[in-house]
């Protein structure tokens, strides 16, 4: 069920919805052919603050008979499809993957499956949604990740036609502060756009990284510290917080 929508940054609709089993999640709007998207909230399930409510990971202190009960909210909003992930470690690693389970460490999935979702956990990071003609991918980029290109690796190692990328919810130049030196190194490998000061947009330097692949970016516009009501913030509320769960799936178009 469509709740809201709001306008994205660069012109890309999202709308908020509500699964049947409660979880609330931001997707493109429309969505993309042959593709589904979840870029899930904090809202919609168990775990109690400063974790409230739809916390995905069991690493960061909270309960983890609450977590699992998330992630089964979690399976019944995305079809019970099976779910691909990786251990994160902040850098440009891709898996391609064809089953379900743990696919090693990474930052970034793709597959040419149907049915089968890539998922990975944020709180601050970007999200990027890969959709293709023939597959999909996820990515998980942090500074590190975005620096070293993770976005633009995944994309050319999707090998499909007419890739388009939906850049997720995460924190942007508004909210995200950076050193001078590493304001200095996203300007020199993504240009003097990306930074105003000492404030970096991370989805910025993802989008110059995309289209130097040929991809077509979407970018959903919405900020994790500017929006602590709906999504988990590392920078903006502390160690104490969740992960927000990103997927996405091929489907039959």
């Amino acid at each position: 069920m469509r709740e809201a929508q709001t306008k994205a940054h660069q012109g890309a609709p999202a709308a908020v919805h509500t699964a049947a089993g409660g979880a609330v999640y931001v997707a493109p709007d429309p969505e993309p052919a042959g593709a589904r998207v979840w870029f899930f909230t904090r809202l919609g399930g168990v775990s109690e603050p400063p974790y409230d409510s739809l916390n995905v990971s069991k690493v960061v202190g909270d309960e983890p008979a609450a977590v699992e009960a998330n992630l089964s909210v979690i399976r019944e909003a995305v079809g019970h499809r099976p779910s691909a992930w990786v251990r994160q470690v902040a850098g440009d690693g891709v898996a391609l993957v064809s089953e379900g389970g743990f696919a090693g460490e990474g930052d970034a999935l793709v597959t040419p499956e149907r049915d089968l979702c890539l998922s990975v956990a944020v709180a601050d990071c970007v999200p990027v949604a890969l959709v293709g003609d023939g597959g999909v991918g996820m990515v998980h980029s942090g500074w590190r990740g975005t620096l070293a290109g993770v976005s633009g690796k995944a994309a050319r190692r999707l090998e499909a036609r007419g890739v388009r990328a939906y850049v997720g919810p995460s924190i942007r130049g508004c909210c995200y502060e950076v050193s001078q030196e590493l304001a200095d190194k996203f300007a020199r490998e993504f240009g003097d756009g990306v930074v105003s000061g000492r404030d970096l947009s991370l989805p910025d330097a993802i989008r110059v990284d995309l289209e130097r692949a040929g991809v077509e970016v979407y970018d959903l516009g919405l900020c994790t510290g500017c929006r602590p009501d709906l999504f988990y913030s590392h920078r903006k509320q502390g160690p104490l917080t969740g992960r927000n769960l990103a997927t996405v799936a091929r489907v039959a178009p």
